[in-house]
């Protein structure tokens, strides 16, 4: 059904200061820049390390600002109006019916999962992302992180394998939470289950970053006027954690434990 997870998206009231932040700091390369038909809207594609990010234009002040939606980029051999119909048929709901991009580039629609994630699906024959683009300051783009409940997990997770064709990259248990990786490609997509948690208004909850050493990142993104907390030693005790603020609020998670695909925990 999907050709690959093709970004995360995060809508910013201030897309210079968002750039900023993303290609000047973090040293994302960007690899597309779009304007909608009507000039009103902007959509600026980066990529660090393996994995894209959209920003996208909003308005300054908004409430609906941050983290966005997840998109996947659906196979060439399929039509959107297919996969809308299937995942209409498995019982999802589309906030957003197949329509031309405002991008200007191929269709897209979107829809909700169980967790409350919104889901975008996007026909086009154009592929953007760099393969094997280096970053000065990122090891890896680790993942990205949904909360799920109780009644949503187990679905999400079906989902992500029989649907979409997802693989288990790796799943961490703790007595009473779980953290399950799912791979598709070279992205990452992580469920943070915590038994008994309520379900929360915003569920995509970080973009994760793997980084050498947390302290060197800290102390390079202070140097950069970024505000960072100390480094946590993780709830796994071999390695460390600090999460930051994004320009719009998202929350940006930085590890500097190993690869996941080596990590024996």
């Amino acid at each position: 059904m999907i050709k690959e997870l093709n970004h995360v998206a995060v809508r910013t009231g201030d897309m210079e200061a968002s750039l900023h932040f993303y290609v000047d700091i973090l040293g994302a390369k960007v690899i597309r820049d779009a304007t909608s038909p009507d000039g009103k809207g902007r959509f600026v594609y980066v990529q660090l390390v393996d994995g894209v990010i959209e920003i996208i234009k909003g308005k300054p002040g908004s409430d609906n600002l941050g983290l966005q939606h997840v998109a996947f980029l659906i196979s060439d051999d399929t039509d959107i109006h297919q996969v809308h119909d299937k995942l209409v048929g498995m019982g999802y709901h589309f906030t957003v019916e197949p329509k031309p991009a405002s991008s200007g580039d191929g269709y897209l629609a979107f829809f909700e999962d169980t967790s409350g994630a919104i889901f975008e699906v996007i026909q086009r024959k154009e592929n953007i992302r760099i393969p094997g683009l280096k970053n000065e300051h990122l090891e890896e783009f680790d993942h990205i992180s949904i909360r799920v409940t109780d009644d949503s997990y187990k679905q999400c997770e079906d989902f992500y394998l029989n649907t979409m064709g997802f693989e288990v990259r790796r799943i961490l248990e703790k007595p009473k939470s779980v953290m399950s990786y799912y791979k598709f490609g070279p992205d990452t997509l992580e469920t943070l289950y915590s038994v008994g948690k309520p379900k929360v208004e915003k569920p995509l909850c970080h973009i994760a970053f793997r980084v050498k050493d947390c302290f060197e990142t800290k102390k390079y993104l202070e140097s950069q006027g970024v505000a960072c907390p100390e480094p946590k030693t993780s709830g796994m005790g071999d390695f460390h954690v600090m999460n930051i603020t994004g320009p719009d609020g998202e929350i940006l998670e930085f590890l500097d434990r190993v690869s996941l695909d080596d990590y024996r925990k």
